[in-house]
């Protein structure tokens, strides 16, 4: 396999809790030697955003870690020279905190005209652009989680899909920023939004209710009702071992075949039932038919059954479970990462090329600074120089005094 797409390229990522994190975790795994840089009292109570949890673990590999206090002129300045070595800066500070810390993009620009600034934000620029906001805010304020939970039940999705969808998206600006670099020599400001993420997302129902010059249904919902939307069958059926599998019928073909796998033939040869309108009249009495059907098998039957007859199924896993997925299993679909104390497997980023793989070249820090002398030594400073600034209580590392 050939080198890393980003190998070469120095990241500085002053970021905490996920988006930052997200951000310069997609560019580590791409290759790029991401430093993070943390605060004095990272992994303690304090700064939840730097705990050492499981979050923190999966976010983090692949980095090299420097505690620095940038509320001091001197950790200031230190910031200041990395990001002098620097390709791409991250953030994700509360808006106005990097200007504050006189490490803005005017100023930062000045010294590193070369640099890709980018930033994550809870809003871009309009009137809540200093409004803070977190993942769970920005579904409810975009109608996301309007759409995902049942009616008055508003409900947030289940990961933090605001926070890595946002930190995504905005890679995506930062590598079209290192393209164009080529060309114009300088870099950009590349601003993410959390809550523009989450109206993204809703973009699809934004546009059905202007359509239709009506409120859009929430999901759960919509395939219920004489005002039902989407496909009749598609839905979670029980199975006779307490676990549930999600069945879809996406063509008339897959309907004659679920029939046909559970011995349901006059359901297969009723006419009214021949297409998903008519199926869809009749949901209710379908519904409970296949749930008998499907309730006397167990769920890795019900799957093993609906696969060979190429019908759309899935079982309803957890984080735990799914880790002994078949397919998950397999190598290359999970990274062996030390988490903690732990030796597990994670997920590396969801796409394959034929000309690199992904892997973990160094897990989490498990602890704060644990590669600060490396990184000062590499901008110039002395080994005196660096113990002398723990002693003052700017750094801290590892074998570092303070």
């Amino acid at each position: 396999m050939n080198k890393l797409p980003l190998e070469g390229m120095r990241v500085i990522e002053m970021g905490q809790i996920v988006a930052g994190p997200a951000a310069g975790l997609i560019l580590a795994d791409m290759g790029a030697d991401v430093i993070k840089v943390e605060p004095p009292d990272a992994g303690t109570a304090s700064r939840p955003g730097n705990q050492r949890n499981g979050s923190f673990y999966y976010l983090n590999r692949n980095k090299r870690a420097i505690v620095l206090d940038l509320a001091k002129p001197e950790g200031r300045d230190i910031a200041m020279r990395l990001i002098r070595s620097a390709d791409v800066l991250i953030e994700n500070m509360a808006p106005g905190t990097m200007d504050r810390l006189g490490l803005g993009y005017a100023r930062v620009h000045e010294e590193n005209p070369r640099l890709v600034y980018c930033s994550l934000k809870g809003y871009l620029k309009g009137p809540y652009e200093l409004r803070p906001l977190m993942d769970e805010a920005g579904q409810m304020a975009s109608g996301l989680a309007y759409m995902t939970g049942p009616p008055g039940r508003p409900m947030r999705a289940g990961a933090s899909i605001v926070d890595i969808g946002a930190a995504t998206y905005a890679v995506v600006g930062v590598l079209a920023a290192l393209l164009e670099r080529q060309t114009t020599g300088q870099g950009q400001h590349v601003t993410g939004g959390l809550f523009e993420t989450a109206l993204f997302y809703v973009g699809q129902h934004m546009s059905t209710t202007q359509m239709t010059g009506e409120d859009v249904a929430p999901m759960l919902q919509a395939r219920s009702g004489p005002n039902r939307r989407g496909r009749a069958i598609y839905d979670l059926f029980d199975c006779k071992d307490g676990k549930q599998v999600f069945i879809g019928i996406v063509s008339d073909a897959q309907w004659q075949r679920l029939c046909s796998t559970f011995g349901l033939e006059d359901l297969a040869e009723d006419p009214k039932l021949k297409h998903d309108t008519g199926r869809g009249q009749e949901r209710d009495m379908l519904m409970m038919r296949i749930g008998q059907a499907v309730g006397a098998y167990d769920s890795a039957q019900v799957v093993d059954m609906l696969v060979r007859a190429d019908v759309t199924v899935a079982p309803v896993n957890t984080p735990r479970s799914v880790m002994e997925d078949p397919h998950v299993a397999a190598e290359g679909r999970l990274l062996p990462v030390q988490i903690g104390s732990v030796a597990g497997r994670l997920p590396p980023l969801p796409y394959e090329s034929n000309a690199y793989r992904f892997s973990v070249r160094r897990s989490a820090a498990e602890t704060p600074g644990e590669h600060t002398a490396e990184v000062l030594q590499e901008l110039g400073f002395s080994r005196e120089e660096v113990e002398d600034l723990a002693r003052k209580a700017i750094v801290r590392g590892r074998g570092l005094a303070g």
